[in-house]
């Protein structure tokens, strides 16, 4: 009898592995190669290496999730289009270019299409490719998911990378978009789907080909989009550098100049940058446009200078503009212009002011008018109720190492050096270097740097005994609000909460192994259906098992 069940048993293992071989075989990846110029390639090949297809349209209408096509060198004469999906379980589909090759989807000789590479599938990936001489877009993403597009070119084209269609949850990394006519990069609300979640690292929009256009370098276009981030993007040569009509978005480390407008345009609410410079704007560095609904804009650690017009022009009342650790230096006629009369929405404090024509350093309504002797003895200050730490300089060589090149990094001796405010502080500078270097902060997106060390003051470099948890801001908010903390030694584990004045949980933000170095996190008061949580006081609690630190955070809609 025993026998007989080990034998039944024997059989059942070995069917079970049989099973489980043949489950896997049939979800392995596969990749494929295209390569136009191989003697034999053809569509009608099984597109293997040695024998690969002809087109790169014959890949896209044959692979599935998780594989992977090869693109060898050559000029593609070909609209590329997508037939397959990837998914969540088996992964993207990527179509890359072959190791340290080229392919070139070019459309100069191509007569039945406009567009170089249509998109409206989920889980694709392109790596590597070049895109040029399209009449209308390289690259067109609709209605599309979880789409990655790295290490790209995309060139002399009418559209640089049009999404649309309610695209979301999309990542472009390191890709480069130049000589176009209309846009760089443009994201928007086309057939009235917003599109969300968009992330940028790396990536640059320059040279746009036609002055008398609205050339934007980056653009998110009007509506209810929300929650995008610009890591370290640049732009330059375009009419408006980074213009930005999406809600909760942010713009970490990145820099525009040479614009024919504007470098930064901004629209909507909940928009925050730092550590973000902007110089030489033919009209603004920096502009607030209205939108007919009253929006927040956060402006921390950053350097604006030299706009022919305006440093920064905020064009209606309504809108509300925080300012603070920020240069605004160098322009010809404006350097903070208010629009309208009044200025109820204007928060800021311990910025650093330089201009060129000093008679008119703010201006409110184009009626009151105040100069750097207004700012520094105090007259500003009784008027808006603001700027009580900040400073003003002569001259812009005194801030700077060299403004005519321009080098923004402070000189040696510059009054910005620690004088900012640590609340608003980022612990990284402009360059990624950390702050702060000295004594304290530094107002601007470039921290001095006191040494080649990576901190040469060893009292800011020194990790706490206990965590420290930091005054979120803004405080009062609207929808989003950033939270700064640092771990302690000894290294514990660390939990940061948000709970409603009954104590109730609203929301776990970090819950994490040890973490010594300063971090920074957002709380976006929407739960996962996109409703706003109640306006109100809330706590937010940073614990490590030992110690715990609680802030009030003011919720107002």
């Amino acid at each position: 009898m025993l026998k007989g069940n080990t034998k039944k048993a024997s059989a059942i293992r070995i069917g079970c592995l049989l099973l489980l071989l043949l489950t896997k075989s049939s979800t392995l990846a596969t990749s494929y190669y295209v390569h136009q110029n191989h003697p034999s390639a053809s569509d009608s090949n099984p597109g293997t290496l040695h024998s690969p297809w002809a087109s790169i349209q014959q890949a896209t209408e044959t692979a599935t999730a998780g594989d992977t096509v090869y693109i060898r060198n050559g000029n593609y004469h070909e609209s590329v289009y997508f037939t397959n999906d990837g998914n969540a379980s088996r992964g993207h589909i990527v179509f890359t270019a072959y190791a340290n090759e080229t392919p070139i989807i070019d459309g100069t000789s191509v007569t039945d299409a406009n567009n170089g590479i249509i998109l409206n599938k989920n889980y694709i990936k392109l790596l590597s490719l070049e895109i040029c001489n399209w009449n209308e877009n390289g690259i067109w993403i609709e209605n599309a998911a979880e789409i990655e597009i790295s290490d790209c070119v995309v060139h002399s084209v009418e559209y640089g990378i049009g999404v649309a269609e309610g695209t979301h949850d999309f990542t472009f990394n390191r890709v480069t978009v130049h000589h176009f006519s209309l846009y760089g990069f443009d994201v928007s609300p086309v057939g009235g789907v917003d599109c969300y979640n968009g992330t940028f690292n790396d990536c640059v929009a320059h040279s746009g080909r036609d002055r008398d256009q609205n050339v934007d370098g980056f653009a998110l276009g009007h509506g209810t989009q929300h929650d995008f981030v610009f890591n370290r993007c640049v732009t330059y040569a375009v009419y408006d550098g980074f213009d930005i009509s999406s809600g909760n978005s942010r713009l970490n480390r990145c820099l525009a100049y040479d614009c024919w407008n504007s470098c930064y345009k901004l629209w909507q609410d909940a928009i925050e940058l730092v550590n973000c410079i902007g110089y030489q704007a033919e009209t603004a560095i920096v502009e607030l446009d209205w939108d007919e609904h009253p929006g927040a804009t956060t402006l921390r650690n950053c350097t604006f200078f030299n706009g022919q017009t305006y440093t920064l022009w905020i064009e209606n009342s309504a809108d509300t503009l925080r300012l603070y650790n920020c240069i605004l230096a160098g322009s010809d006629n404006i350097g903070l212009a208010f629009e309208q009369m009044g200025h109820p929405n204007y928060f800021g404090d311990f910025n650093l002011f330089q201009h060129d024509s000093p008679e008119r350093l703010i201006s409110v309504g184009y009626t009151d008018e105040f100069t750097p002797d207004a700012v520094s003895n105090g007259t500003w200050t009784a008027y808006s109720g603001q700027d009580v730490h900040s400073l003003v300089v002569q001259t812009a060589t005194a801030l700077f190492v060299n403004p005519v090149a321009p080098d923004l990094h402070l000189t040696a001796g510059s009054p910005a050096i620690d004088q900012a405010n640590r609340l608003w502080a980022p612990f990284e500078d402009y360059d990624g270097l950390p702050r702060p270097s000295g004594n304290g902060f530094d107002i601007g997106a470039c921290e001095y740097q006191f040494s080649s060390a990576v901190m040469s003051n060893t009292t800011a470099a020194t990790v706490p005994t206990t965590p420290i948890l930091y005054q979120n801001f803004p405080n009062p908010f609207n929808a989003v609000t950033s939270i700064i903390f640092q771990g302690s030694e000894p290294r514990q584990p660390i939990k940061l909460c948000i709970f409603n004045l009954q104590g109730q949980l609203i929301r776990t933000l970090v819950n994490q192994t040890p973490l010594t170095s300063p971090g920074q996190v957002q709380w976006d008061t929407r739960n996962e259906s996109g409703e706003f949580v109640a306006s109100g006081t809330y706590l937010c609690v940073l614990s490590n098992g030992v110690t715990k630190i609680t802030r009030k955070l003011v919720l107002e809609k």
